[in-house]
């Protein structure tokens, strides 16, 4: 039994190190790859380039001929909004690379969306319901891999995961967020008239104060 106990402790203990070291390594490689590998600057670029490492990213194409791209996701969150772009007649390929780190991708409505990403110890997830669309329907191919770490493919994204806001709104802006009318000191809703500034006027319980200046009853008035 204690030998057994020892066996099942080394392959416990290797198997943390080995993906510590892993880890390790992978930090290393991600930290080269930040200086080497810029995001593409033109949105309107047909085959860019989108990296978010060690800190969250936003990446919004407007490719009038999307054909392909790059999306390098490590060690952070990553939004990457294709909504405003147009796939190429042939269709498009986009590869993706995910390590301890998610990726999401917007399409707009009307992709068709095929993949083929390897998932290893995370997930891949594609919320798109292509049923109802026409045989020539563009297609958007996934390629690449996630490793611990997840993708999601949706038309409709709920939040951030890059934590990286738009003019100060989330992806897309939330509901609970849309700002509301102050009604302080507006007219009333229902058109009785202005709004009564009442932080000053008295209640039930309170009496006015005289005029310290006004004269009184029994005060005599100066001729």
């Amino acid at each position: 039994m204690n030998r057994l106990l020892r066996g099942v402790t080394r392959v416990f203990a290797l198997v943390v190190a080995v993906t510590t070291l892993f880890g390790m390594g992978s930090a290393a490689v991600a930290a080269v790859t930040k200086r080497r590998i810029e995001t593409t600057k033109d949105p309107a670029s047909n085959e860019p380039t989108a990296t978010s490492v060690f800190a969250g990213e936003r990446f919004e194409s407007r490719a009038p001929a999307l054909r392909g791209g790059r999306v390098i996701t490590w060690f952070a969150g990553h939004d990457v909004d294709l909504r405003g772009a147009t796939l190429d007649p042939s269709g498009a390929t986009l590869d993706l690379r995910t390590m301890y780190g998610g990726t999401q991708v917007a399409i707009p409505e009307g992709w068709r969306v095929e993949s083929h990403v390897r998932s290893i110890l995370g997930r891949t997830q594609v919320d798109i319901h292509d049923a109802d669309l026409p045989a020539d329907a563009p297609v958007l191919q996934l390629r690449g891999f996630s490793l611990f770490g997840g993708v999601r493919v949706t038309t409709s994204p709920v939040a951030s995961w890059s934590g990286e806001d738009h003019d100060g709104e989330a992806l897309p802006p939330a509901a609970s967020e849309a700002a509301t009318p102050d009604v302080a000191g507006t007219a009333a809703l229902d058109g009785s008239g202005p709004a009564v500034d009442d932080a000053h006027a008295p209640t039930a319980d309170e009496t006015v104060p005289d005029d310290a200046d006004a004269p009184t009853a029994d005060a005599p008035v100066p001729a």
